[in-house]
């Protein structure tokens, strides 16, 4: 009816058990290796859905945009960087976090140190007041 071809080649397992069962699947004649992550649309998903990876990633990415911040922080004012975080940072760290903001506390940790470096480099740069960020909602 729909005559889609699928590529198996390009076809990915990722078995999301608590029991260690090994799981076997054939996918045009082709057996599938099970992975122990996966990638689909910029997000990393693990076998057992704590995001680890994928925050890590996102604590990496965000921190390198935050050296960029800082060097910038002697030519623009608090406002300007404060818009420029949201922009650049922000955007970064909100893209899918309906699927991976669930996930426990310990994980997220390494995004509350991006967000409170922000801070500190937006408040330096602000004589001493708080910038109006809103915190990661988890």
């Amino acid at each position: 009816m729909w005559q889609v071809k699928f590529a198996s080649h390009k076809t990915q397992l990722l078995n999301v058990s608590r029991s260690g069962a090994a799981l076997r699947l054939k996918f045009n004649g082709d057996t599938l290796a099970p992975q122990d992550e996966v990638e689909v649309l910029g997000v990393i998903y693990d076998s057992s859905l704590t995001f680890r990876t994928h925050i890590e990633w996102l604590a990496r990415v965000a921190s390198g945009k935050l050296t960029s911040l800082r060097r910038m922080s002697w030519l623009l004012n608090s406002k300007e960087l404060e818009i420029l975080y949201k922009a650049q940072v922000c955007s970064s760290l909100d893209y899918a976090c309906l699927a991976w903001g669930g996930t426990a506390n310990k994980h997220l940790a390494p995004l509350d140190k991006v967000q409170v470096r922000a801070v500190r480099i937006i408040k330096d740069n602000n004589a001493g007041q708080e910038p109006h960020l809103t915190t990661l909602q988890h």
